[in-house]
């Protein structure tokens, strides 16, 4: 039987130090809990921008650069936010990240207009952006690399559960205390958040990772030329780009003013919308094991075979059916695009761990700016083009039919050990 404390396998050389299991797994636990807060945040723009957008004066183009402001936040944030991962550890930033995220919701709640709610959900793209890379960081400080799949895609699930807890639960506060309240609840609990980071990941493991004796800093040009310098990273970052786009761009708004289109009630189609991360939830760590078990090429392109008939019945088939058949389409792709968690995977193989968070950086870049372009792209295209609400829906979100189809083409491209 394993001791509670027993240190966990070393990644990098020899003279690594690395925390006892029981530490190295409570930190991992407290990111996820927080990165499950901050996808919730995120996704309360879903069910909240009806109001929202009547109270706040915003049209379908508007509503669409809102949501996408927090994505374009990420993006620009992104390589730094991965730099000072790598140089300063996930201790002594994490806690404050929580704080801005829960500062972001506040400022949202007392939004005013369209200049407003753009900052107010750029700040929270901001401290998102450094979640996955302190997630990576933390991961490949306390387990096996072989694990590093599986325990990626078991953080993933907070991509899934923030997202059924914002959409579900952010209509269910909607309805009961109003938008502007539910976002200053939201702002509350990231209080006990930065506390728990505080206090269970403790800067004697994790205030840098964990770097080998003689080892020094280089510049933060020179960390992000030697990540991008590896074909893998490059070709990772495309595959993720394009396969998480869809899920950044479809999974929340787009994804309910369908089943809108397809005529289901509010209540519906919110069970729709979370849904789809309901699949993402469940199936996340199913897809890191077969990562593991099967090669990460080969799940994600059999994943992305799943997912393109899988949207396109649910974009254009039309039927009378009950409504848990739609319920049934929408979770199995949304279990289908959780295989993009394995492009980190492919992405952090063989680096050190001092190059894990700008590695990761590279790769959410490539998916952050992708999710801003298809967050945008359906807006623009509902306000200008001049059809009936079903067909317009239809035109505005072929273009995830696109961005999962590239993703096929982009698998093809990995190295067949990946």
């Amino acid at each position: 039987m394993n001791n509670a404390n027993e240190v966990l396998a070393p990644l990098g050389p020899s003279n690594t130090v690395f925390p006892p299991r029981r530490v190295g797994l409570l930190a991992f636990a407290v990111v996820v809990l927080f990165m499950v807060y901050q996808v919730t945040v995120e996704n309360l723009f879903a069910p909240l921008q009806s109001e929202m957008a009547t109270e706040l004066d915003l049209g379908n183009a508007r509503s669409a650069v809102v949501s996408a402001s927090c994505l374009l936040a990420f993006a620009v944030m992104q390589l730094p936010a991965g730099l000072l991962i790598d140089r300063f550890g996930v201790a002594r930033l994490l806690p404050a990240i929580a704080a801005l995220a829960g500062l972001s919701a506040f400022m949202f709640a007392r939004s005013d207009g369209f200049v407003t709610a753009i900052l107010a959900r750029s700040l929270l793209g901001a401290a998102a952006a450094f979640v996955t890379p302190a997630l990576a960081s933390v991961v490949r400080g306390v387990a096996p690399v072989s694990r590093f799949a599986l325990m990626m895609g078991i953080g993933d699930m907070a991509i899934g559960i923030g997202g059924v807890l914002g959409v579900a639960g952010g209509n269910a506060l909607e309805n009961a205390v109003g938008w502007r309240t539910t976002l200053v609840i939201a702002a509350i609990v990231a209080i006990p958040i930065a506390i728990t980071l505080l206090v269970w990941i403790p800067r004697r493991w994790f205030s840098a990772p964990p770097t080998s004796i003689g080892e020094v800093h280089t510049s933060p040009l020179a960390a992000i030329k030697e990540v991008i310098s590896q074909r893998t990273v490059r070709i990772a970052a495309l595959v993720f780009a394009v396969s998480c786009g869809t899920v950044c761009g479809f999974g929340g708004m787009w994804n309910m003013k369908l089943a809108e289109g397809w005529a289901w009630n509010e209540q519906e189609a919110t069970i729709i919308t979370a849904s789809f991360y309901v699949g993402l939830a469940v199936f996340s760590p199913v897809a890191g094991w077969l990562g593991m078990r099967f090669g990460s090429r080969r799940t994600l392109m059999v994943s992305m075979w799943v997912a393109l008939p899988l949207f396109l019945f649910w974009l254009l088939v039309p039927g009378t059916w009950p409504l848990w058949i739609d319920i049934i389409n929408v979770v199995a792709l949304g279990a289908a695009l959780s295989a993009n968690v394995l492009a980190f995977e492919i992405a952090t193989r063989g680096l050190p761990a001092n190059r894990v968070g700008t590695a990761i950086a590279v790769v959410s870049l490539g998916g952050v700016i992708a999710g801003v372009v298809l967050e945008i792209i359906p807006g623009l295209v509902a306000e200008h083009i001049d059809a009936a609400p079903l067909s317009k829906l239809q035109m505005a979100n072929a273009i995830f039919a696109f961005s999962i189809a590239l993703a096929i083409g982009a698998t093809y491209l990995l190295p067949k050990r990946a």
